[in-house]
């Protein structure tokens, strides 16, 4: 997949797009194939420095809307949305796909 990610912080031109390889999901979580995701204030300010505790490399996006791709059967082909605290901080964020 091809994400955004940086690995300094301090500057918006510290983003550049990278090939990862896909996620795979734990026993409670799915994957969701990313249709939107907005850029959050604490996006910019987390690139530029200002939040604590974020862990790098990192790829940032808290918000987003998608479809589950893989996880719990029951799931694949739901819709979602969510607005998730961790993502783009410890755990990859949202401007993936």
């Amino acid at each position: 997949m091809k994400a955004l990610r940086f690995d300094n912080f301090g500057s918006l031109d510290n983003l550049r797009v990278e090939e990862l390889d896909d996620p795979r999901p734990r026993p409670d979580e799915v994957v969701v194939r990313i249709r939107a995701a907005s850029l959050n204030p604490n996006d910019a300010k987390n690139l530029l420095g200002h939040m604590e505790g974020t862990t790098l490399p990192r790829n940032p996006g808290r918000d987003f809307s998608g479809v589950v791709v893989r996880g719990a059967e029951e799931m694949i082909g739901m819709e979602v949305w969510a607005k998730a605290a961790t993502r783009g901080f410890t755990r990859e964020g949202s401007f993936a796909n």
